[in-house]
């Protein structure tokens, strides 16, 4: 009860946000010309704003790089037109890039818009000197998110002097209110440090990012523009798998499926027919050797993000994670806000339901599908971005035992309390109810609670947090690091920005961290050291220093006097060639038997863009040797090699490589992968590709060494985006 009263009382400790300028933005009889040229005469009657302010490194100083906006409501859409001066124009970095990617370092402007006014998350529009595009959803607690995607327009040309861009957001990809919108234009500078400039004016005294955005009035909500979405795919592959079996045949597969959006001023509708993973841009698995956690992978399937802001609240544990839906036979969505709320609810059929179910204890259900149930809302109690989130999730067994499958619900609060302070806590509990081989239901319910305490001034921060899991929980619809533990975390850090002189910033940050068991039994204690500094040349370096008095492995205490330092440095100035190295020596644990073990590691990072090809080249070699006789438990070194061609007309070339070598006594043999595709993306939801992708092994431990393709095929998708 007490942390119920505590809870309620938030909303009525938080103080009000800083006063942020109001501007009204005038509606354009008609809409101005999206030519890629530096002629903005159609563009008369709209807002000119001009006073850009500092705000990277520091929010100090005046700004050398002089910049002019325009900007109106359209007939249809938004409409933003940037004209941009720098007193050294050879060195503005513009090329042609793939979508959502700024590998490159390039120069670009943008705007940040709440098309809602409560403050809760914004939508980032940037864009490179020649146009291309990069979108992002951000809010103060979680920072940006990539993967989100919008439908949009955007040119650009270089001028002598600078550049010209220009942005058209249609009204119907955003979700509107009546009354002042959010908005702010910002300017980045790639130079000896990585300038940065906005409007309005923004200062790190006042702790919330998206509250000192300026309010604008005049939005035409009451326009319709093109409310529906609509996305026909086709996905085709030809492969074989070797492994098992050499003589194999190709196996072909064929899959047609549809996304549709219908989106209104305050709502938006989607449904989606056996959606597509995004075969071609799939990750490449982080090497990794004794980690106690599991790897976590971004969702990129359109469907599942939209909404994801309020779905993809997070506490102690991720609740609801749209990739535990594996195989959608199809999904409908809906999301939808209003004055003092937002809200989103999805349903959908997992044809693979069941073997999420079994990867958590069920038996039996293989080759059974679930159906996956969650909806979230969050009632906003200021205009920073604070509020109370309620979610649940739902995923039942189809054809399988009355009631099978499991339940969760959470509360989650996320206050600001006055400039200075933030509070984020969370509550939830989990109910399962799993097939077992007897033909009985094996049912349990577990908990997870959080609580974090957070302090932000302009050279200050420190933070506390509790959080604890139950040894019972089990999510079905969500993401589970740790189960049975208590953790208590700690910390200081002290940071500074420079825009002049030979330092661009630096930070320190003194840690503290205790795990128990969920019977308060000892697990781990720790202190550590975190360092940064960055010269004006933008080489950083960096120092992290963690010692623990104990560890755990195998489900048990090792009085083990663990400990790691890690060194690593970057070098950024040159957009052609960058690079960055580590390396690690660490006094541990080997996992699989609980012998001390000292690991050692070192990384080399070689990256940028030239023209318009970008690379990243990445070597790496880890091991783990058992402390009391030196024995080589596991070796591993990986080369990693990826890069992208963009060529005009949106066509691009891209292609993934790596080679993993393991040695030792745990493990020996040498992966080899390669993935080659050419594309064609004109938008965010318009994308054509054809690709081979093989992968070959050798076993140097065989009886007779041996290398073998051991999986090829042929992939291809089209997808084209009609908006009406």
């Amino acid at each position: 009860m007490r942390l119920l009263a505590l809870l309620l009382a938030l909303p009525l400790l938080a103080s009000q946000a800083p006063n942020p300028p109001h501007v009204a933005i005038p509606r354009l009889a008609q809409a101005p010309a999206m030519t890629r040229d530096a002629d903005l005469s159609t563009w008369e009657g709209a807002l000119k704003i001009t006073e850009f302010s500092m705000i990277m490194p520091d929010d100090k100083g005046q700004s050398r790089w002089p910049t002019a906006v325009r900007v109106g409501w359209g007939p249809d859409a938004l409409y933003v037109a940037f004209e941009t001066t720098d007193p050294e124009p050879e060195k503005i970095h513009a090329a042609r890039h793939m979508r959502d990617t700024n590998q490159g370092d390039f120069d670009f402007v943008g705007v940040d818009l709440d098309a809602s006014g409560k403050g809760q998350s914004v939508i980032r529009f940037f864009v490179t000197p020649l146009g291309g595009q990069i979108d992002e959803i951000m809010t103060d607690s979680a920072g940006e998110n990539s993967s989100y995607d919008c439908l949009w327009d955007s040119t650009g040309v270089r001028t002598p002097g600078g550049y010209v861009v220009k942005i058209r957001v249609p009204y119907s990809s955003l979700r509107r209110m009546p009354g002042e919108w959010a908005m702010r234009f910002l300017r980045i500078i790639p130079r000896e440090r990585r300038y940065g400039i906005a409007w309005p004016k923004m200062s790190r005294d006042v702790q919330c990012d998206i509250c000192q955005m300026a309010r604008v009035s005049g939005a035409p909500v009451d326009k319709p523009g093109s409310p529906f979405l609509l996305i026909p795919f086709a996905t085709a592959n030809r492969t074989q798998s070797l492994e098992a079996d050499p003589g194999t045949p190709a196996k072909a597969q064929a899959r047609l499926g549809l996304d549709l959006r219908y989106a209104t001023t305050a709502l938006t509708l989607e449904g989606t027919y056996r959606p597509d993973f995004a075969t071609a841009d799939a990750d490449v698995d982080p090497l990794q050797i004794n980690s106690r956690f599991k790897v976590f992978y971004p969702e990129r399937r359109p469907f599942f993000l939209e909404g994801m802001d309020l779905l993809g609240v997070q506490g102690a544990q991720r609740q609801f994670f749209s990739r535990s839906i594996q195989n959608p036979l199809y999904g409908v969505k809906a999301s939808g806000q209003a004055a003092f709320a937002s809200w989103t609810v999805l349903n959908g059929k997992d044809l693979d339901g069941g073997l999420m179910l079994g990867a958590n204890g069920a038996e039996g259900v293989d080759g059974l599908p679930t159906r996956d149930t969650a909806a979230a809302v969050k009632f906003q109690t200021d205009d920073r971005g604070s509020g109370i989130s309620l979610l649940g999730t739902d995923k039942l067994l189809l054809g399988g035992p009355r009631r099978a499958g499991g339940q969760s619900g959470g509360l989650y609060v996320d206050q600001y309390l006055g400039h200075e302070f933030h509070f984020i806590g969370s509550a939830m509990n989990a109910t399962s109810h799993l097939p077992q081989a007897d033909g009985t239901l094996q049912s349990q319910r577990g908990t997870s609670t959080s609580a974090e305490l957070d302090w932000n001034t302009r050279n200050w921060m420190a933070w506390v947090t509790t959080q604890t899991t139950s040894p019972d929980l089990v999510l079905l619809s969500g993401f589970t690091d740790l189960q049975g533990y208590r953790r208590d975390n700690a910390g200081l850090t002290w940071r500074e920005n420079w825009n002049e002189g030979s330092l661009s910033s630096a930070n320190a940050t003194l840690r503290w961290r205790r795990l128990t068991w969920w019977n308060g039994d000892p697990m781990d204690r720790a202190v550590g050291l975190d360092a940064w500094i960055e010269t004006a040349g933008r080489l950083s370096f960096f120092f992290n220093w963690d010692a623990a008095g104990r560890t755990w492995a195998q489900d048990r205490v090792q009085n083990v006097a663990a400990r790691s330092l890690q060194l690593g440095g970057n070098w950024r100035l040159y957009a052609p060639l960058r690079m960055g190295w580590n390396a690690t020596q660490a006094r541990t644990l080997d996992l699989d038997s609980g012998d001390p073990a000292r690991f050692r590691s070192a990384a080399l990072y070689l990256y940028g863009t030239v023209g318009s090809v970008s690379y990243n080249f990445t070597g790496q070699q880890s091991g783990l040797d058992r402390e009391a006789d030196g024995l080589r438990l596991i070796r591993a070194r990986e080369l990693v090699l990826t890069g992208s061609w963009q060529f005009p007309f949106f066509l691009y070339l891209k292609t993934q490589a790596f080679v993993v070598r393991y040695d030792g006594t745990e493990a020996e043999g040498v992966d080899k992968f390669l993935k080659a595709f050419l594309g064609w993306q004109p938008n965010a939801f318009t994308n054509a590709y054809l690709g081979w992708s093989g992968q070959r092994r050798r076993e140097p431990a065989a009886v007779i060494p041996t290398e073998r393709m051991v999986e090829r095929g042929l992939f291809a998708k089209f997808a084209y985006a009609v908006q009406f």
